[in-house]
């Protein structure tokens, strides 16, 4: 079972941070997982939250802004390609696309230009709850692994079902330990699709991931296996 450093290692340092990314790498995880989303100046910023944090007694979108002012109001944020360069050749690299788009194609092309600039497309996992944006990347490059994100929240969007596998046919199905079925990883392992749990960070969801044949965890604590 591998473990993936959910946003790198939030329980240690802030989260989608260079130095969070750095320290689940010393704690030897498995893989890193990530979000990217675009700015205003179409840059590929590593934020998971589509709005900003509060500022001046509300919050703002993300894409109302340019890297450079995000990284004024907070100068840990970083971009994508920052952290592509500091990850080693045999770790498993998770980029989650936050998007609430239909059009999505800006986001995967400049995504798709770096996976080819630094050759990683053995390494890297493209995941997203929005199917649009999974089945977009597959019309892009039909080799590059797939990873469809799934809940039963009743909060999240409609779009959100595991009947999108009909559609994008993913390498892996990442799906929340609060909701996963035994029913739902029969289906799974019977699509072929190996099965990572996101997130788990105690015990208890351990013990869950493993009786439920986890291939990988997401986790903010990069040595919970230990």
């Amino acid at each position: 079972m591998l473990i993936i450093g959910h946003r790198g290692a939030p329980s240690l340092a802030p989260e989608n941070t260079i130095q969070s990314f750095e320290i689940a790498l010393d704690n030897n995880v498995d893989g890193i997982e990530l979000d990217v989303q675009l700015t205003k100046d179409k840059q590929l910023v590593v934020m998971h939250d589509l709005h900003t944090y509060k500022i001046n007694g509300k919050y703002d979108l993300i894409d109302n802004y340019t890297l450079q002012e995000l990284q004024t109001m907070n100068s840990q944020i970083t971009n994508l390609e920052h952290v592509l360069k500091i990850v080693p050749p045999d770790i498993e690299l998770h980029v989650e696309i936050k998007s609430n788009k239909l059009n999505n194609k800006i986001i995967i092309a400049k995504i798709y230009n770096l996976i080819i600039k630094y050759k990683l497309q053995k390494k890297i996992i493209i995941s997203s709850f929005n199917p649009f944006v999974l089945s977009t990347f597959k019309r892009f490059n039909n080799a590059i692994r797939l990873g469809m994100l799934w809940t039963r929240c009743p909060n999240e969007p409609w779009f959100i079902t595991h009947y999108s596998y009909y559609k994008i046919k993913p390498e892996s199905l990442h799906a929340s330990i609060e909701y996963i079925t035994a029913e739902m990883v029969e289906w799974a392992k019977n699509k072929n699709m190996k099965i990572y749990y996101y997130t788990v960070n105690s015990l208890s969801s351990l013990q869950k991931a493993k009786s439920l044949h986890a291939d990988g965890i997401f986790s903010d604590y990069p040595n919970l296996l230990k």
